[in-house]
């Protein structure tokens, strides 16, 4: 079939934020994409429907927890009549090595807020508001954006289609809490993978830019911590009063999604997502002196189920 590869054409005057791998990204707003046939969303106004999200990370190569948590949507017309989900979440639980924990408390906490795959409509974050729940939240707007016209998946129309945006975002995925700054740059592209008579299969990829479009906390950061790859990431988590531990390094991550031609739907998705990092250990205020630093390679493996 034949391949194409396209630029992302983008108004340079209108911008949004959307949000990915629990990052704001500040997008500039493309022209206004119709869905596709293939994979663009038809809402029922009324419909409910569930998703399961299951994340599993590892540290250093080694199991540190699984995370599993369920949301509730149902279809609703905002003001100015276009479709959203509205997202509930429902539940939520941590596995480690020696017990689990029941976080269904705090999941139920999260006030609804709206999330669309309409070409109108926005994937915004809503604010972080419980803490616990900043990463099923983060995760979840990651699947649809990657699925979405923002990202042009609804403009692929054969298989081997492709669409490429080499130029970093700058990203933002600071909560308000426990992470003080957070920031990463990003280019994307995405590509239909396969199409069959029901589904359409798409595979969207983040990965660093060949500039960067970040400028980090203090010049060593620049260093790259892998070979030949601009560093893309950068965070920062006070662990005691005047200490604070700053990450930094290359970030990168994919998500394989299967979209359900008949209405839109994501009815399953995956996402890799990988850090190699430096950490910096007990530094003050100005993010020096710090005690040590140490490599860090952090890996997620998520899951997304249409229930």
């Amino acid at each position: 079939m034949k391949t194409q590869t396209k630029n992302l054409n983008v108004n340079p005057v209108l911008f949004m934020i959307l949000f990915l791998n629990g990052t704001s990204l500040l997008f500039a707003q493309p022209t206004v994409l119709q869905a596709s046939d293939l994979s663009g969303r038809k809402y029922k106004e009324g419909e409910i429907y569930r998703y399961r999200l299951t994340m599993e990370e590892l540290h250093d190569g080694k199991f540190d927890h699984k995370n599993i948590a369920v949301c509730e949507l149902k279809v609703i017309k905002n003001s100015l009549g276009i479709y959203n989900d509205e997202v509930r979440w429902v539940s939520r639980k941590t596995i480690n090595e020696k017990d689990s924990i029941d976080a269904t408390k705090e999941a139920l906490l999260v006030k609804p807020y709206l999330i669309s795959l309409d070409p109108k409509g926005k994937i915004d974050l809503p604010k972080i508001e419980i803490p616990e729940m900043t990463e099923p939240i983060q995760d979840f707007n990651t699947f649809f954006v990657a699925a979405s016209s923002m990202v042009g998946a609804t403009k692929l129309t054969n298989k081997g289609d492709s669409i490429l945006n080499k130029e970093g975002v700058i990203a933002d995925f600071s909560n308000g809490s426990f992470i003080l700054k957070g920031e990463d740059c990003i280019a994307f592209s995405v590509k239909m993978t396969d199409c069959t008579n029901d589904q359409v299969m798409i595979r969207t990829t983040f990965f660093p830019p060949v500039k960067s479009c970040l400028t980090f906390l203090t010049p060593d950061m620049n260093t790259p911590v892998v070979p030949n790859t601009i560093n893309n990431f950068q965070m920062v988590m006070q662990t005691a009063p005047d200490k604070y531990l700053v990450q930094y390094g290359r970030e990168f991550f994919y998500v394989n999604s299967t979209i359900q031609k008949s209405d839109g739907k994501i009815i399953h998705a995956t996402m890799f997502n990988q850090l190699n990092l430096k950490m910096k250990i007990n530094c003050d205020k100005d993010y020096k002196d710090c005690q040590f630093e140490m490599p860090f390679t952090e890996v997620r493996n998520l899951i997304l189920e249409l229930l």
